[in-house]
């Protein structure tokens, strides 16, 4: 091999390491930073004019002279910040995560690929013959080949990597300043140490050149085993983290639903209370007419009048606007009428429901509180005159379907890797929270019963219509 062929040989390697640490950070990034599906997707072909600057960026740097080579990644940290700053401003801490990340798995990959580039050279050299003409020769073309080998092996141990995190990391999640810094200690002893072995890997000396891996033969296997080791610590941390922060949720919703739960408690003990004061109240009432007549008859009609204002203020305190034909309902409805009301909320009610419609009181009382709460929160943000909200119960054969209709300001939060919007704000998120976990509430109910939750946006309506089928509650209710 001549000399031409060598040096094209080294630059060859030299852009076939750039592109294909490129490709690596975009691999690791679509981790943390999911994208769309399929090739038409914008944030896909962002993502794809994301990495041809990065890969243009490091080839300029690495051509250009006087440049040195470790110029390359904060000039690529700075790309991809400033990419997050413009697009992802919310995620700063993330970035700076992913990019240590990247640094750490590229340097953890680089001490066992250089491992197996040693010992892989050295048995080469071993089997060289000295005393032949192109010793020399072979020399520089077994060290230009196995520097492509070193950055082969290099790529395959980085996408391995990669591809290791994408199954750990199953949804993305925030994260904040402090969470960045617990991930990121492990990332950057590892970007220390890969540093701290390159430059001890030949050290000049007065005497000659220190050779780590001629005079240290047992770090050949030392060092790739300590990067394996750092890289399943910090794929343990981020697995850690990730179950932490699904128990964390996981506490939060059962908060939520808690508090629901106690909700409907407190409505039925009202039902139940509110039924026993028009039974004493029934039972009083000939007692008061026996009263009024007597104040007539005395013709103290000043005094019948009062007795029977106040009457009249006591049975104000038992009268319902709606009627549904269950105590239940009838104070869950009743007491949202009222709170909307004092919003200035149209309140419009279409229900009737029975004990012989097979649904059970409590998953009812629990779907139209989380569907009015949700109705009468969103209408809040509106003006007066556009604040309405419609209930209605429909029956067809063995089903039935629960409307509410509302209006709201048009702003829809999706989740993500949730069907369930959310209609808050993003400064708002514990009630984001508790909008979501009642629409998952509404669904898991609608699914007990074999039925399903639709939700319906048009411009600034907000409908969620929920079917029950009834014969399966009715099975479900015979079982011991």
């Amino acid at each position: 091999m001549s000399q031409e062929e060598m040096e094209w040989v080294v630059s060859l390697t030299g852009v076939f390491h750039i592109i294909v640490q490129a490709l690596c950070f975009c691999a690791i990034w679509k981790v943390f930073f999911p994208i769309g599906e399929g090739f038409r997707s914008w944030k896909y072909l962002r993502l794809c004019g994301h990495f041809a600057a990065l890969t243009a960026v490091n080839l300029f740097i690495s051509i250009m002279p006087g440049i040195p080579s470790w110029a390359r990644y904060p000039a690529s940290a700075f790309l991809v910040l400033a990419y997050v700053f413009a697009y992802r401003k919310k995620h700063l801490e993330k970035a700076v995560f992913v990019l240590l990340l990247f640094y750490n798995l590229h340097g953890l990959s680089f001490l066992i690929s250089n491992s197996v580039y040693q010992c892989g050279i050295e048995m080469v050299f071993q089997r060289m013959d000295p005393t032949t003409d192109d010793y020399l020769n072979g020399i520089y073309q077994n060290a230009a080949w196995g520097q492509m080998a070193l950055v082969v092996v290099y790529g395959l141990l980085l996408f391995a990597m990669a591809s290791v995190l994408r199954k750990v990391v199953k949804l993305p999640w925030d994260m904040g300043w402090q969470d960045m810094v617990f991930l990121s200690s492990l990332n950057v002893v590892g970007g220390m140490l890969a540093r701290i072995v390159l430059e001890l890997s030949m050290v000049k000396m007065d005497q000659g050149v220190f050779l780590l891996f001629d005079e240290k033969k047992d770090m050949t296997w030392k060092i790739p085993l300590i990067a394996v080791l750092l890289y399943l610590g910090e794929v343990s941390v981020i697995y850690i983290f990730q179950q932490y922060g699904k128990l964390q949720q996981e506490r939060h919703k059962q908060f939520v639903e808690g508090q629901q739960l106690k909700a409907i408690q407190r409505r039925l003990e009202e039902a139940e209370g509110f039924y026993g004061s028009i039974r004493a109240a029934r039972h009083e009432m000939k007692n008061h007419m026996a009263s009024i007549k007597g104040l007539v008859a005395r013709e103290n009609y000043q005094e019948a009048e009062r007795y029977m204002e106040k009457l009249e203020q006591a049975m104000e305190t038992l009268d319902y606007q709606f009627s549904t034909g269950n105590p239940v309902t009838d104070v869950i409805i009743n007491d949202k009428y009222r709170k909307a009301a004092a919003l200035g909320i149209d309140f419009q009610v279409r229900f009737r429901f029975g004990a012989k419609d097979g649904i059970s009181v409590f998953d009812m009382g629990i779907l139209l509180n989380n569907l009015l709460d949700n109705a009468i929160e969103a209408c809040s943000r509106l003006e007066g005159n556009q604040r309405y909200i419609s209930l209605s119960l429909k029956k067809k054969e063995r089903f039935l379907l629960v409307e509410v209709e509302n209006s709201f300001d048009g702003e829809v939060k999706w989740e993500a890797g949730s069907p369930i919007p959310a209609t808050r704000k993003q400064q708002e998120p514990l009630a984001r929270l508790e909008h979501g976990i009642g629409l998952k509430n509404v669904k898991k109910i609608a699914e007990r019963y074999l039925g399903v939750m639709d939700i319906k946006i048009k411009g600034t309506v907000f409908q969620v219509t929920v079917m029950l089928q009834q014969q399966v509650v009715e099975t479900v209710t015979k079982q011991p």
